[in-house]
């Protein structure tokens, strides 16, 4: 990005580089607000909108006053978490992420500059995999798995929320990022909240933010 880019960006978006893979049919690297950001045909994919949810949501756990040594995201994208973890909240956890899309990891390599974080691990395989073969624990486990803005009924189905919960070390923490944007989904929205509350057997915390965005924090 040159500073010509960088200042005119904050007056229109710039569009850098279209793509599309076997998941994504439209992957697109745009310049807006003085960064890069990755958004697919109908919702930002990592650094706009969804990293202010997840910046949020950190602040609103008080993330950087817990011990956190060891995290999983599943659905890593180009990395607005780890830009979050390291980055801003200079915290020195390792990382595992994990990403279905190659091409996603390729773009966060060339423009996102993914590769730098040296504790991160990437993984590029299904998410329901990982889980059910890893043998790592974690202290977090962020959820932002989506196909467009719907999450998949198998990533808030019970057995997988049951397997995130073998996977968290004691005290350890669920972030769950879900995205209600009609009537159906807040109904569905409130459906996880009690299957959490079922699972985890503890209280769950809700966070309503960027208008759409419903966050669940479960910490066990």
């Amino acid at each position: 990005m040159n500073i010509i880019q960088k200042y005119w960006s904050y007056f229109s978006r710039i569009t850098v580089e279209k793509t599309s893979s076997p998941y994504n049919p439209k992957l697109i690297v745009a310049i807006q607000e003085g960064k890069y950001v990755l958004n697919t045909s109908n919702a930002n994919y990592s650094f706009g909108s969804l990293h202010r949810v997840f910046q949020q949501t950190f602040k609103k756990i008080k993330l950087k006053e817990q011990v956190i040594e060891s995290i999983l995201v599943l659905g890593g994208g180009v990395g607005s978490i780890p830009s979050i973890i390291y980055d801003e909240l200079e915290m020195n956890p390792t990382m595992d992420a994990v990403e279905i899309d190659e091409k996603v990891i390729t773009l966060g390599n060339k423009y996102f500059q993914l590769s730098q974080y040296n504790k991160l691990s990437i993984h590029i395989e299904d998410a329901m995999h990982y889980i059910e073969n890893t043998t790592s624990m974690y202290d977090l486990i962020v959820v932002d798995l989506f196909e467009g803005i719907d999450v998949p009924k198998e990533f808030y189905s019970p057995s997988f929320l049951n397997q995130l919960k073998v996977l968290l070390n004691k005290e350890g923490m669920l972030v769950f990022n879900f995205v209600a944007y009609n009537y159906d989904t807040k109904e569905l929205a409130k459906t996880i909240e009690i299957a959490l509350q079922k699972i985890f057997n503890t209280k769950v915390e809700r966070f309503n933010l960027e208008k759409v965005n419903v966050v669940y924090c479960v910490k066990i």
